[in-house]
């Protein structure tokens, strides 16, 4: 298998989507109601490739993975309900969606261990997560890469959701 994560093109995004739609069924089976309201769309899909940020993992040529990646901080981290671990320049990872066919292959892994090492080459060592209260498969992920629980934040849409961060060793 020759898989490669890269960033995202315009003609990645039917691709991006059907694994959008993968995870929004995957979402609504297990009861969470993160993505079911027709988020993330097109639009925004377009606008993270358009701002640099959209990346996918290919295996074989065949995207099945998806995740951004972004440098430029997120509004909504702004306000929490309880602490960031510090206030330095963070990496946020949003979106993160693997296909139904390439589940439990460690891809999601993958991608945020990426976010890692592109973090610490632009002398970033820190990152921010969140997620839907309900996604455990996402909390787990998040448990087992050593991110710590900071708190609940609001989206700008108003739905809460919780918070991770974690603080990567420089020199690795």
């Amino acid at each position: 298998m020759t898989m490669i994560i890269r960033k995202s093109n315009r003609d990645d995004i039917p691709a991006i989507m059907a694994i959008v739609a993968d995870a929004q069924a995957s979402l609504r089976s297990q009861g969470v109601d993160q993505w079911q309201d027709g988020y993330p769309t097109v639009d925004v899909i377009t606008k993270d490739i358009a701002n640099d940020d959209s990346y996918v993992l290919e295996d074989e040529g065949v995207v099945i993975a998806t995740a951004v990646i972004s440098f430029a901080g997120e509004v909504t981290y702004n306000s929490i309900d309880g602490q960031w671990l510090n206030d330095n320049d963070y990496v946020v990872v949003h979106r993160l969606a693997v296909r139904n066919s390439a589940l439990r292959g460690g891809l999601a892994r993958q991608m945020m261990l990426y976010a890692e090492e592109l973090a610490l080459q632009r002398g970033v060592n820190n990152i921010r997560v969140d997620t839907h209260n309900d996604n455990i498969a996402m909390q787990s992920l998040l448990n087992n890469l050593g991110f710590v629980f900071c708190g609940e934040i609001t989206l700008l849409s108003g739905a809460p959701r919780i918070a991770f961060q974690k603080l990567l060793a420089v020199g690795h």
